[in-house]
């Protein structure tokens, strides 16, 4: 185990500038994820930790030890990729032992670390099966168990479940996680599905533009998102955002006018916001509520939200939950509704629901967001 230092990382190739004064401490055994769009770099990263990129600048050290010119082979790291790469001459012992002889090590120390790596994966009982009679998860695991028999001091992940189908992803996170607690190994993630970041990482490293955007825990980065890209890419279906103008700084909050001329208080702090300023209003489509009474008129607030009625435009009916995509003129783009149930309800009709106060967010210019006052139950400030 060993923690993983970046100070001021930047990486350019040529003019281009993909890295930009990344400052990061990955702390001794903790799982932490690099998650963002397409380009952020988030795998160039990876890789500079793994040795397999130059650093332009910075300083990068693993277990205390600065290593910008150590070799990836004497980093102590070892990498599993998006594909398994295994060698289908072989069968699983000369795969998972390929390394380790080739450095020549003793062989009753390779049995050792062999006998472990299989036991801890659950392939003691396939070592002499060929890789293409294995399924996708079970070659995965394969790769992983590669990277166990080399003991590394980090375990390092580009994408490893990308290749699998649904069912797969699922029972390779639970093991995967489990490792991780079995081993209390440090372990960097790259992946570009949250739910992969949100359920398997302790924290969370959202990238945008080779800059990190914001890090934090899961429930911290979708709670209290630093701006609105984050609040935008944690989260799916994806916030909804809707453009306000202040109206109002009070003791509750911020009253802000939609474009509607419907009128909401978000409970937030408003540092750096007067009247009149362009704002856009957040909720994610889980808070709004969908229990309102019908005896509401459209506009009117009630129990700390906004009453507000729109025509549904799309249903994606799911079995455990409704996706609504209903029209609304104070919005940029369809609301998105969850209904955490199958919804008796049909295109083209009226749908009624409330945006509660206390679950909003508020992204003043720049896309900062204003700091909540409202504590969520299981997560930090």
């Amino acid at each position: 185990m060993a923690s993983v230092v970046l100070k001021k990382i930047t990486k350019a190739f040529g003019d281009v500038v993909v890295q930009k004064d990344i400052d990061l401490e990955i702390i001794d055994g903790e799982f932490i994820a690099f998650v963002g769009p397409s380009g952020c770099g988030k795998t160039t990263l990876l890789r500079m930790i793994a040795g397999l990129e130059n650093i332009t600048s910075g300083d990068m050290y693993i277990d205390n030890k600065r290593v910008n010119d150590v070799p990836p082979s004497e980093r102590s790291i070892s990498m599993v990729f998006q594909s398994y790469a295994l060698y289908p001459h072989l069968n699983l012992k000369d795969n998972m032992t390929f390394g380790l002889r080739l450095k020549k090590t003793d062989p009753k120390e390779i049995e050792k670390r062999l006998d472990y790596a299989s036991s801890i994966l659950q392939l003691g009982n396939q070592l002499e099966k060929k890789p293409k009679e294995l399924s996708g998860g079970q070659q995965q695991r394969v790769a992983i168990g590669r990277t166990l028999v080399n003991r590394p001091k980090v375990l390092l992940f580009d994408e490893p479940l990308s290749n699998l189908d649904a069912s797969l992803r699922v029972q390779m996170r639970i093991e995967i996680s489990k490792l991780h607690k079995r081993l209390n190994s440090t372990m960097v993630y790259v992946t570009h599905d949250q739910v992969e970041a949100m359920t398997m990482a302790d924290r969370i490293v959202v990238l945008e533009g080779g800059r990190i955007a914001q890090v934090g825990t899961p429930l911290e980065l979708y709670h209290y998102p630093t701006n609105r890209f984050v609040a935008g890419f944690i989260g799916s279906p994806k916030m909804n955002f809707i453009n306000a103008k202040v109206i109002e700084l009070n003791h509750h909050g911020v009253k802000v006018k939609l474009a509607n001329d419907a009128q909401l208080t978000v409970q937030v702090e408003h540092v750096d916001l007067k009247v009149g300023d362009s704002v856009s209003v957040g909720i994610r489509p889980e808070h709004i509520d969908t229990s309102v009474s019908h005896q509401c008129s459209n506009g009117e607030p009630e129990q700390g939200g906004l009453i507000l009625s729109s025509e549904i435009q799309v249903l994606e009916q799911l079995g455990h939950e409704t996706q609504i995509y209903v029209e609304a003129t104070c919005i940029e783009s369809d609301l998105i509704i969850r209904y955490f149930d199958v919804a008796d309800v049909a295109l083209g009709e009226q749908f009624k629901f409330r945006i509660p106060e206390h679950r909003c967010h508020l992204f003043k210019k720049g896309g900062i967001a204003c700091k909540r006052t409202y504590q969520e139950i299981g997560a930090k400030k």
